[in-house]
């Protein structure tokens, strides 16, 4: 689940940044960045838990953290701040391993 959400993200991404659904002038595209990163958040985290819970995967709102990490560390990668991207990620897995672990 989470490569597939991967791969859509990194093509809506893809999209955005080649300008085939914005203008490149005036900074048209990073509006549409902008406006789209929130949206395919919620959008992603609600369809790979659906999936999930489709597929009767014990806890499927663990889609939810996954794709909130995988967004966070593609933003921040592609902003430039390699350096904070994989302490991010680091952080955030780390969370949502201590988030997720079975309780006895």
């Amino acid at each position: 689940m989470g490569a597939l959400l991967g791969l859509v993200w990194w093509g809506v991404f893809g999209l955005i940044a080649s300008g085939a659904v914005c203008t490149k002038d005036d900074y048209g595209c990073l509006g549409t960045a902008v406006m789209t990163v929130p949206i395919f958040t919620v959008v992603a985290a609600v369809a790979g838990w659906l999936a999930l819970r489709a597929a009767k995967v014990p806890r499927p709102w663990l889609a939810v953290p996954a794709t909130l990490m995988a967004v966070a560390t593609t933003v921040f990668f592609a902003l430039g701040y390699f350096w904070a991207a994989v302490p991010i990620f680091a952080v955030l897995y780390a969370l949502a391993a201590v988030v997720t672990t079975p309780r006895s």
